[in-house]
């Protein structure tokens, strides 16, 4: 698959996030297991440079739950997954996330950059989000 997550998590359960995360439906949402030291999730992009990436915190949970999963989120781009290379935005302060979706530009992204990871910095974090969207 092209989604890959920090440890603990496998292939399998990283494949399972990203199908929810790229349905077109921020109802349906990924989340990390567990309360994690700064957890990430990473997608591999069909096509590069990657110009722009776009996360939609989750519409089903209420806001105080939806805050604990993205409130200080980072959107990095690299060569391999996991790889933070060159920052695109963040952190995000929750006045940004709950107003919906966040776009963060990379313009720094270089044609070997194809992953895409949105980690959750900090201990005890669990990184959760309703979809991503990789221009």
């Amino acid at each position: 698959g092209s989604a890959r997550m920090s440890s603990g998590h496998s292939n399998n359960f990283a494949n399972q996030f990203m199908a929810k995360a790229a349905d077109g439906n921020s109802r349906t949402f990924g989340k990390s297991k567990g309360k994690k030291t700064s957890p990430w999730f990473s997608a591999k992009a069909s096509s590069t440079p990657i110009s722009a990436v776009t996360v939609t915190p989750d519409t089903k949970n209420k806001a105080s739950k939806v805050k604990k999963y993205l409130k200080g989120f980072e959107i990095w781009v690299g060569a391999t997954a996991g790889d933070k290379a060159v920052k695109c935005g963040g952190p995000f302060a929750w006045s940004v996330i709950k107003r919906g979706p966040v776009t963060a530009q990379c313009a720094a992204a270089a044609p070997t950059h194809s992953y895409v990871t949105v980690v959750l910095p900090g201990r005890k974090k669990t990184l959760g989000f309703g979809e991503i969207e990789l221009h």
